[in-house]
């Protein structure tokens, strides 16, 4: 069971960062002579809290600093607990709330509204996931579902082919259940080497799925095919053969031999009840195709909406190096400035290099910490909370180009021993300060400020970056000088007129001169960090747009095979209509129709059901709704439009041969 965990999810950006900085630490540690014991040796598959944990240190503090009131609201633990045998979470979440009033009596600053629940360590680990897991897994239900009404179409009209061929057998003396062996036997041979093939894509797929999918996206880094898969592909693969092969070979079989040769060419009832199921299959694969292509439609759209959106700065010719100073050795505030501001002053010397300077966090990777807040000349109760907090040095805003909407940003005069101010973002200018100028205004990060509050003066407002990601809107935020408020862990943003990449080597060389012994952390271009804030997106998007391209090219094979049969068996009607006159483009708009016919049914059923399925997939979309018009306005079309050039091509064929040759045969 879990806590809380305000921070990000397992993979996240914030956890390989803290797992980072947990690798320097220790090599700091022994670097400076401070001996590290190391006490155990956990397995290899264990990764918990993520998949970048490689060691582990145990929390410790001083009974003084547990006192303190801002040592109460640090609320970035995460607190995991075993139950005891017998109890339910339902008992053990009841016996939790207790235990959360009881905080809330007796330390009532920081509490009184302070919540927490229980939650089940899988649903936590992967509840981020979930959702999308299961459209993909429905997705590729739909994707099986079409490959196997195309297959049962092929094989029932294959079966009407072979009606005649079947009819001599039975009165040459073969047996009924050979029949039916012989067509089993041929829809398990296919649907065995079928299988065989998708086993192969899946082991050969399976890697670059792995490769290719957002790193940190799935709480497991071992994804990989087992026993269970390939259980599961031969229970599949001999229900698709066993299915669709019984019920060809019965429909051959069980007419009478005289009836069928009688008939020749012609259809008889028995075929046209075939028929019937064959577009009965072809109208299923149209809606499932539909279904499915109206999902990946509507992750195109949304993902679109999502790369338009304006993260609030601008990302090109950016590179974010983050940078952290061992503790043992920067252990003042003066060490840490001095050491920030050499290294930015020296970056601005680079070549390429306009603009540098430091931030505790970047933009879309993440909020580092909250706060309460309480605005100078309001009310006792009337408080804000959940304020984000970075720390930012004078040319922050330049180097992101984020404008100033009022007051002024930071200046050099912002060190120790000024007035502490504060920037503000729009976000908390609109919501807080409604008719109001912030510029002059005072704020504490209490929910109560009294004799010890620290007060900072607002000096400007800027625009907002999103923190988190593209698709989450910007939290209110304010920034604090870095000379006032200095970090040990401070990321240097370049701006520079070169492909950012090509600074690494020459930062990591500054780095170096500056101090030998410290280590860059990482090294991001910005446009780098922008693309991954949308990767879950992208790679979902990708999948779903792939199944869906696959299951509408077997709903149109499906189609072309329906209207060539069709074709096939009109053949001499379209001969004998030629011969008395009859244009050929009339000629062919009357079988063309009747895969119009089927497409439209097909297109009605799918419509329906896409209205309810794709409310599913609301937490995957973006600025666009599950029934958006748009996609179920495109794609309807672009499946008909398929779907009739699918139908003309065996209509073409059939009306331009020659209609003597036509009616000499039989």
């Amino acid at each position: 069971m879990v806590g809380e965990w305000p921070l990000g999810r397992p993979g996240s950006f914030e956890d390989k960062q803290r797992a980072r900085l947990a690798k320097l630490l220790v090599q700091g540690a022994i670097e400076n002579g401070v001996a590290t014991e190391i006490a155990g040796v956990m397995p290899k598959r264990f990764a918990f809290p993520s998949p970048d944990a490689d060691l582990w240190t145990p929390f410790a503090w001083q009974a003084s600093e547990r006192s303190q009131i801002h040592f109460r609201r640090a609320h970035w633990i995460r607190v995991v607990a075993r139950l005891k045998p017998g109890v339910s979470q339902q008992q053990a979440n009841a016996q939790f709330q207790g235990v959360v009033r009881q905080l809330q009596v007796e330390y009532p600053e920081t509490n009184r509204v302070m919540g927490a629940d229980m939650t089940p360590l899988h649903d936590f680990l992967v509840g981020k996931v979930r959702q999308p897991l299961w459209v993909l897994l429905g997705s590729v239900v739909l994707l099986l579902l079409i490959a196997c009404a195309n297959v049962g179409n092929l094989l029932l009209v294959q079966a009407l082919g072979r009606e005649r061929e079947a009819a001599l057998r039975l009165a040459l003396g073969a047996g009924r259940g050979r029949l039916v062996q012989q067509s089993l036997t041929e829809s398990l041979v296919l649907s065995a080497l079928g299988g065989l093939a998708g086993l192969a894509l899946g082991w050969l797929g399976t890697d670059a799925l792995s490769a290719l999918q957002p790193a940190g996206m799935l709480p497991v880094g071992d994804v990989a095919l087992d026993w269970s898969v390939v259980g599961y592909v031969v229970a599949v693969t001999t229900a698709s053969g066993l299915l669709f092969g019984v019920a060809p070979a019965i429909w051959r079989g069980r007419r009478a031999p005289a009836d069928v040769l009688k008939e020749g060419g012609r259809l008889g009832s028995e075929g046209s009840r075939i028929r019937r199921w064959a577009n009965a299959l072809v109208v299923a694969e149209i809606a499932l195709a539909l279904l499915l292509t109206t999902g990946a439609g509507l992750l195109v759209r949304s993902f679109w909406r999502l790369q338009q959106v304006d993260p609030g700065f601008d990302p090109k010719g950016v590179l974010a190096v983050a940078i952290n100073l061992p503790p043992a050795r920067y252990d003042t505030s003066t060490k840490i400035i001095s050491f920030f501001d050499e290294l930015q002053g020296r970056a601005r010397s680079l070549p390429g290099v306009t603009e540098a300077a430091t931030v505790v966090t970047p933009a879309l990777t993440g909020i580092g910490w909250t706060s309460d807040f309480h605005i100078a000349g309001r009310p006792a109760d009337e408080y804000g909370t959940e304020v984000v907090h970075r720390t930012a040095a004078p040319g922050y805003f330049r180097v992101m180009r984020i404008p100033l909407r009022s007051g002024r940003v930071f200046t050099d005069a912002d060190r120790d021993g000024s007035p502490p101010v504060l920037v503000i973002n729009e976000t908390l200018a609109r919501q807080y300060f409604k008719n109001q100028d912030p510029v002059g205004q005072r704020m504490a990060f209490d929910r109560v400020p009294d004799s010890t509050s620290v007060w900072y003066t607002i000096v400007g407002v800027v625009g907002s970056e999103r923190q988190a990601s593209l698709a989450i809107e910007p939290r209110i935020e304010v920034f604090t000088p870095f000379a006032q408020t200095p970090n040990e862990y401070m990321t240097l943003m370049l701006r520079s007129t070169v492909p950012p990449t090509t600074l690494a080597a020459s930062v990591r060389q500054l780095v170096r001169e500056l101090d030998p012994e410290l280590a860059v952390v990482s090294i991001d271009p910005m446009e780098a960090l922008w693309s991954r804030s949308v990767a879950s997106q992208r790679f979902f998007m990708t999948l779903l747009l792939a199944f869906a391209s696959v299951g509408l090219a077997l709903a149109i094979v499906g189609v072309y095979g329906v209207i060539a049969q069709v074709a096939r068996r009109r053949t001499r009607e379209m001969g004998i209509r030629i011969a008395l006159g009859a244009r050929a483009t009339h000629v062919q708009w009357l079988i063309v129709s009747h895969g119009l016919r089927l497409v439209l049914v097909g297109l009605a059923l799918g419509i329906g059901a896409a209205f309810g399925a794709t409310r599913a997939m609301r937490a995957l979309l973006y600025e666009v709704a599950p029934s958006d018009p748009l996609t179920f306005l495109i794609v309807p079309l672009l499946l008909v439009i398929t779907a009739l050039a699918a139908s003309w091509l065996p209509a073409a064929r059939a009306s331009h041969a020659d209609p003597a040759n036509t009616l000499r045969t039989d």
